[in-house]
């Protein structure tokens, strides 16, 4: 771990600055639910996609208190997209994170923390509607987010997210998507989020990804290199053993903004490398036993994406 950090370390000081970070500091902070607005690589009606990645937040002070914060996380994500019947489009996907916290301040936090979860969803026509430019996206999410590899009922959460799709049809526009809805989880502390974003491919070179649970946008510079800002909220609560009591929420709150560089080696393989700010960091317990404000950081992120 010792090395990898320092190769992270050297990468950062001669990596690429987070150009346009001031175009996605303009995106809403709320949650986004995937939906494409072009045609993705694949065989046929079914896709499959691969995804793993690695971001590094360098440490940084804690208001209030002494010591320093600094976090390794490690995400992991499969999903398979179909029609079934040749019509109706269904996803069902897996994604695994796992963070290693470095710390020593006077909070009481785990050492590392791990989220599974699954996901199925679908897209519908709008009942008594008659178009083709409105569709209803409906995702179930049951989910374990915890300090250990158990799955257990403490830690679980059913998530379900349902929104409004509109994709106007007119040939000057159909590479625009626009979604609005809410995620619903009865156990967080923020039991509604809104979705909402949209996509929009006005050419072949730029590319607005911001209706995804990982806002982009993405300028094309030829076939196989792009330069690319990008986005993320995280609003995340695990449930861990805390001394001896089990069954405690910690919540982690972070933003990230920057920017990075993208090369696509062939049509199924591209790989990522990015860095900016991660920003409005929180690990923070309900039940006032401890909250740990963490100053900004910088981060370093590699990220490398398969689709069949």
């Amino acid at each position: 771990m010792f090395f990898i950090r320092k190769f992270i370390l050297i990468v950062y000081k001669v990596s690429i600055l987070s150009f346009l970070l001031v175009v996605v500091i303009f995106a809403p902070s709320v949650l986004f639910a995937g939906e494409g607005t072009t045609a993705k690589e694949g065989t046929g009606d079914t896709i499959v996609t691969v995804m793993t990645k690695d971001r590094y937040t360098f440490a940084s002070s804690v208001d209030h208190m002494s010591g320093r914060v600094s976090v390794n996380q490690s995400d992991f994500e499969v999903k398979y997209e179909t029609k079934v019947f040749g019509k109706l489009p269904v996803s069902a996907w897996f994604d695994y994170k796992h963070l290693d916290i470095n710390e020593n301040i006077p909070v009481d936090l785990p050492a590392s923390l791990q989220g599974r979860r699954f996901g199925v969803g679908t897209k519908l026509p709008v009942p008594f509607l008659n178009s083709k430019e409105y569709f209803i996206g409906i995702d179930v999410m049951p989910s374990w987010y915890s300090d250990s590899a158990s799955l257990t009922s403490s830690s679980f959460r059913l998530p379900f997210r349902t929104y409004l799709i509109y994709n106007p049809i007119d040939t000057l526009t159909d590479t625009f998507v626009l979604i609005a809805g809410a995620q619903i989880d009865v156990k967080a502390e923020t039991p509604v989020i809104p979705v909402i974003g949209f996509n929009f491919q006005p050419n072949d070179r730029l590319e607005f990804h911001l209706a995804s649970d990982e806002p982009t946008i993405t300028y094309k510079l030829d076939n196989h290199w792009a330069i690319f800002t990008e986005y993320k909220p995280t609003f995340d609560e695990y449930g861990i053993t805390r001394t001896s009591q089990k069954g405690v929420v910690l919540r982690v709150r972070e933003v990230i903004f920057g920017g990075g560089i993208k090369f696509k080696i062939n049509d199924w393989l591209d790989a990522s490398l990015s860095s900016g700010l991660n920003a409005w960091r929180q690990f923070s317990y309900p039940d006032n036993a401890g909250k740990a404000d963490v100053n900004n950081a910088p981060y370093i992120k590699a990220r490398f994406s398969m689709i069949f």
